[in-house]
């Protein structure tokens, strides 16, 4: 049995503000996150960008440690590509004063509802939700609201629960160089985002090639380039088609908006700058990441360039670790 509930009901946001929420005490499968707001502009669809951008952290807290901690836009890739979540949202139609919603995925497990795999019991005030906003929200979007719903599941009593917190690096050189994982628990997958991608004529990526290695040796990636492992991720999660607006190529000469022989032009995903690495692929275990054997466990990046980095290791952490 599980039980939904509303801890947050349709609360007014405020630009730069970073609110807390006392969650619920029970064994917690995952939170719902909604944000509403009303699009301001017509014809000149809202970016879809600019959604995940309004929350600029969220983290959840026990006794003040992170369990979850990430921006908009790696909480939606972390739903899509860890636990199959993708959103579909409300009323993307392009119209001005459209109400609007997406929601975003906090998990505690990979596989929803597990009772084996959620967060444990709590005391009252012990695990919080803390969101920060964005400083300033875009032009397309007014009168945001929150919504915060939860999953418990009463009756569960879990193993392990899933951790997943956010590093950022910037390379200092362009040449190799090694961040440190998390060791003391099981790592099921890593998700990464680089700030360049290839575009256009510029064949660049700030993740070119990755290398995991343990006990200062190659250990499961050897080597891997930024793009087997960005197109390997449709294996696990197609491009949905939500996500935004495409382009049309007229075949007229002069071009004619609106003909119907147009030939669309798909954009890139949202999670076009993302990679995922997997270990435990088919989620039984056989290839996870035992990172509670070692004190030396590293990713090795290859740069093109010296831009910003963010990697979010999914740990799998056994309830009496905690």
């Amino acid at each position: 049995m599980f039980t939904h509930s509303v801890v947050v009901q349709n609360e007014d946001v405020t630009a730069g503000e970073s609110p807390s929420y006392d969650l619920p005490v029970s064994p917690m499968s995952h939170l719902l996150l909604t944000l509403k707001f009303t699009q301001t502009t017509e014809v000149l669809q809202c970016p879809f960008v600019d959604i995940p951008a309004l929350l600029a952290k969220v983290e959840v807290l026990y006794k003040g440690a992170g369990v979850t901690s990430m921006n908009g836009l790696d909480l939606l890739a972390c739903g899509i590509l860890i636990c199959d979540f993708e959103s579909w949202g409300v009323n993307a139609t392009g119209q001005a004063e459209a109400e609007r919603s997406l929601t975003f995925l906090v998990p505690f497990g990979r596989q929803l509802y597990s009772p084996v795999e959620c967060y444990p019991s709590t005391s009252r005030g012990e695990l919080i939700l803390q969101i920060t906003w964005q400083g300033t929200f875009s032009t397309y979007i007014d009168n945001v609201k929150l919504q915060v719903e939860a999953i418990e599941l009463p009756d569960a009593h879990p193993e392990r629960f899933l951790k997943m917190t956010t590093s950022h690096v910037t390379p200092t050189a362009i040449a190799d160089y090694d961040v440190e994982l998390p060791v003391g628990n099981q790592i099921s997958d890593i998700v990464l985002w680089g700030t360049t991608i290839p575009i256009v004529t510029a064949d660049t990526a700030t993740i070119s090639k990755i290398q995991i290695r343990k006990n200062n040796s190659e250990f499961m990636y050897s080597k891997a380039n930024f793009e087997t492992m960005h197109n390997m991720m449709g294996r696990l999660r197609a491009a949905p088609g939500y996500w935004g607006l495409h382009t049309h190529d007229a075949l007229e000469t002069p071009q004619v908006i609106g003909a119907a022989d147009s030939l669309p032009d798909p954009q890139n995903h949202i999670l076009s700058n993302h990679l995922l690495v997997p270990f435990d692929v088919r989620r039984d275990g056989v290839h996870i990441l035992k990172a509670d054997d070692t004190k030396d466990l590293k990713i090795r990046i290859s740069p093109d360039d010296q831009l910003a980095v963010r990697i979010i290791p999914c740990e799998v952490v056994a309830v009496s670790a905690r």
